[in-house]
This record gives structure tokens, sequence and C-alpha cells, in this order.
């Protein structure tokens, strides 16, 4: 009897051991990263990015993996808001995004969607001139 549950217990560890095996993330930038890896715009070339931006290293957090990169792009760029809303609609698409929802106000919002993960782009108004961009992407099921 003894025996059995040691069984049923090495079964049961085994089976939740091997669900838990996916496809490795391997962090770019965050706690885990490696010292000598900096972020860059380069690494995202599914995403366009305005032309004069700078990206905030301290609050972007990425997780890359084999096909795709997953997690929160932040950075500033000195274009108003509304520029900058504008930039996206009309480029997300060349990029193979489709459209989820957009709301344009004092923090605009934009949702799209492509083969496999979701854009959620915040647009906020800087104090004084420009706007910061928070591009968070996760995965999605929708086929």
């Amino acid at each position: 009897m003894f025996l059995k549950h040691h069984y049923i217990l090495f079964l049961i560890f085994s089976i939740v051991l091997v669900s838990c095996v996916g496809e490795k993330l391997v962090p770019i930038k965050g706690p885990e990263s490696e010292d000598g890896s900096q972020l860059n715009f380069a690494q995202f070339d599914d995403i366009p990015i305005p032309v004069g931006s700078t990206l905030d290293q301290q609050n972007s957090i990425i997780i890359s993996k084999r096909q795709s990169w997953l997690g929160r792009l932040t950075f500033e760029s000195t274009k108003k808001q509304l520029e900058i809303f504008d930039f996206f609609r009309n480029e997300l698409p060349k990029f193979g995004w489709k459209k989820l929802s957009e709301v344009q106000a004092d923090s605009s919002l934009l949702n799209y969607v492509n083969e496999s993960r979701i854009a959620s782009i915040i647009i906020e108004s800087k104090t004084l001139f420009g706007s910061i961009v928070k591009i968070t992407v996760t995965e999605t099921e929708i086929q």
C-alpha cells in the first residue's frame, strides 16, 4: 500500500513536470538578462517605430522567443501624441497587424492583432512636448 502511494505521487509529479515544458523564453532585458545585452530598436522588425524615438531601457521588458518577441517596449518621441497615433494607424497594417480597436483621448489606445500576438499601444503626451509610447505585446489563441 505504501509503495502504491509513492508510485501514484511520482506519476502525478511527472505529469505536472512534463506539462510545464514548452518553448523556452529568453530574457533580452530584465533581471535575468545577460549583462552584455542591450535593448535596441533593431530587434523589433515587426513593429514600426517613429524616426527620432528614444528607447526607455528602464521601463522596457522584452522576452524573446524563436519567432517573435513578447513584453513591453517603452520609448519617447518628440512628435505630438496625435502624430504618433496617426503613425501607428497608418504603419501597423503594413507590418501585418490588423486593427481591433482604437481610442483617441488624453491617453490614446490602439489594439492590433497579427497571426499569433496582440499589441496594445498606449500613447501619452509629455508635460512640455513630445509623447511617451508603451507597446505591450502578448500571445493570443486567435487563429
